[in-house]
C-alpha cells in the first residue's frame, strides 16, 4: 500500500481579512505566500507576515500522521479543518472539524490521520486545508452593557466624518471615522491585549493604490472582542504585540496612512464568526453621558 502525501494548505483568515499560506511541504519544495484581500474602501489589509498559526505534521511508528497547531498569538485562534481528499485514511474527529487553539500554545493536538480500517489494499492519500479565524468564535460575545470611552484623549473633542452605515466606506458596518489632526492622540476605549501593530508605513493617498498601507493597532478584550484603531501616524504606535493597556491609555497617535480620504482616526469593534467578522454597534461614555449611537456630522468630547 502507498500513501499518498499531498499538499496542505492553510487559509488564514485575520480579523476580516485573509491570508492564504502554505503548511509544511512534505516535496521540499519552497513555500509560495499569496494574499487573499477581502477589504472595503478604505483598504487596510494585513500582512502576510502577521501569519499567527503555523501547522505541525509529525509521523507516528505506527504509520499514523498526527497534525498539531502553533499559536503565536496574545489571543486564542479558531481552526476550521477541511479534507478534501482523504482516501482510504480515516481521522478520529468528526469532519469537517472547528477547534479553538488556546494562547500562546506552542504544540496544540489538533487530530490523527490513520489508514482506514477496513483497508485490505490500494493506495491511500490525504489532502487538507485550514482556515483560522482571530479569537474564539465558539464563545465570542460582545458584552452590549459595555460602556466605551471615545478613542481619544480626555476632554478633547473630535467630529464625527462617518458614522455606522455612511454612504463612503462603512456601507452595512458599525464603524466611525474620526476627524483628526495627524499626531493626535489614540486612546484604548477598552482594557485588552494588543495582537497586531503596524507602523511602518508613510503612505497615504485617495485611491486604491495606497490599499494595504495602513498603520493599524488591534486590541483584543476579554469578552472575545477585538478594536481596530487605523491609519496612524508613520511610527505612530505606542505599544507592542502582547502589551496589556487599560482604558484611556495613549496607545499611539492618529495619521493619514493607507487609502484615505482625510486624516482621520477609522475605529470599530469586531466579533469573530464562522468564516466572517462582525462590526458591532458600542455605546460611548462622553462628557454630556452616555450615547449609543454616534451621529455623523456631531462633534463628541470625551469624559
Amino acid at each position: 500500500m502507498r500513501l499518498i502525501k499531498a499538499l496542505s494548505v492553510v487559509f488564514a483568515l485575520s480579523i476580516g481579512l485573509s491570508l492564504i499560506l502554505p503548511s509544511f511541504h512534505r516535496n521540499g519544495e519552497p513555500p509560495i505566500i499569496t494574499e487573499d484581500h477581502h477589504n472595503h474602501h478604505h483598504g487596510y489589509d494585513f500582512q502576510s507576515a502577521d501569519q499567527l498559526l503555523f501547522i505541525i505534521e509529525e509521523d507516528q511508528p505506527n504509520g499514523d500522521i498526527v497534525i498539531f497547531a502553533k499559536n503565536i498569538a496574545y489571543c486564542p485562534l479558531t481552526v476550521d479543518i477541511q479534507f478534501p481528499d482523504l482516501t482510504n485514511m480515516e481521522t478520529d474527529v468528526s469532519l469537517p472539524f472547528t477547534a479553538v487553539v488556546p494562547t500562546r500554545s506552542e504544540k496544540f493536538k489538533l487530530l490523527t490521520i490513520s489508514q482506514s480500517k477496513t483497508l485490505k489494499s490500494g493506495s491511500m492519500s490525504y489532502r487538507y486545508s485550514f482556515n483560522y479565524n482571530v479569537g474564539d468564535i465558539l464563545n465570542a460575545k460582545h458584552d452590549d452593557s459595555y460602556e466605551y470611552l471615545l478613542p481619544f484623549a480626555s476632554n478633547k473633542s473630535y467630529v464625527v466624518g462617518q458614522g455606522y452605515g455612511g454612504r463612503f466606506s462603512h456601507q452595512n458596518m458599525n464603524c466611525l471615522d474620526f476627524n483628526m489632526d495627524v499626531g493626535s492622540k489614540v486612546c484604548a476605549a477598552r482594557a485588552g491585549t494588543v495582537i497586531r501593530v503596524k507602523e511602518d508605513s508613510d503612505t497615504g493617498c485617495k485611491s486604491a493604490r495606497c490599499q494595504g498601507k495602513a498603520n493599524y493597532i488591534v486590541i483584543y478584550h476579554e469578552d472575545g472582542t477585538s478594536a481596530r484603531y487605523i491609519h496612524l501616524k508613520h511610527n505612530g504606535s505606542k505599544v507592542k504585540v502582547g502589551d496589556k493597556v487599560a482604558a484611556g491609555d495613549v496607545i499611539g497617535y492618529s495619521g493619514n496612512t493607507g487609502w484615505s480620504s482625510g486624516p482621520h482616526l477609522h475605529f470599530e469593534v469586531n466579533q469573530p464568526g464562522k468564516n466572517i467578522v462582525y462590526t458591532v454597534p458600542t455605546t460611548f461614555k462622553t462628557k454630556n453621558g452616555l450615547e449609543r449611537q454616534l451621529r455623523e456630522g456631531n462633534s463628541y468630547t470625551a469624559k
